[in-house]
């Protein structure tokens, strides 16, 4: 009867297919990251504990380099949940609200820890930049962008070096605290340093100033 177990066990995990079995192997690397760090996952350990052949893996991901980049692209939110209104500041809110989340570990991505150990391999944060960073600081230069367009900013206002500041000081935060910025310092940095920067001092969108 237990072998009869087994085989009913396997044939289920053989039959997952696509988007459940990537989902499978997404959680199980970010739970490796978190249990063993990103020196100590094995694709064979996340295969275990994917419940899943290492074959699966590789076929997907020829290196647990890419699978960890994808996981951890699949744990962040995606571009479209960001530039959700047509105000610059409940934008810059909503992008470092989003950032704040994942500090706190409410998408599933891994600790700072096991991310600075990523990233003292230098193909990893390169490819990191290049995959993740870049790509969100693009979008909250997006946010700047299109209120400069509108006429919300300054016209001389620097947006690629101020795009950079929100996020730089939730993570200042983070590194100083060991926890992320809650929701009123997020606004505060939004209306007492980014606004300011964007629009000149006493015009900060929201901030009750004339």
């Amino acid at each position: 009867m237990a072998d009869s177990g087994t085989r009913e066990q396997t044939a289920a995990q053989s039959r997952r297919r696509g988007a459940v079995l990537e989902q499978a192997i997404y959680q199980a690397t970010l739970r490796e990251l978190a249990t063993l760090g990103y020196n100590g996952l094995t694709m064979e350990g996340v295969a275990r504990r994917a419940q899943t052949g290492k074959a699966a893996l590789y076929r997907r991901w020829p290196s647990k380099k890419d699978l960890v980049l994808d996981a951890l692209l699949h744990a962040l939110p995606e571009a479209r949940e960001i530039a959700a209104s047509n105000s610059a500041r409940d934008n810059l809110i909503a992008a470092l609200t989003i950032m704040s989340d994942a500090l706190a570990g409410e998408m599933a991505a891994p600790g700072l820890g096991v991310m600075l150990e990523m990233l003292r391999e230098p193909e990893l944060r390169q490819a990191f930049g290049a995959r993740i960073v870049e790509p969100r600081l693009r979008l909250v230069e997006a946010i700047l962008q299109r209120a400069a367009a509108r006429g919300e900013l300054r016209a001389e206002a620097e947006l690629p070096l101020i795009a950079r500041t929100g996020p730089a000081l939730v993570m200042q935060t983070f590194l100083l605290t060991g926890e992320p910025p809650a929701a009123a310092e997020l606004s505060r940095i939004v209306d007492a340093v980014l606004m300011p920067l964007l629009t000149g001092p006493g015009r900060s969108e929201g901030s009750g100033q004339d």
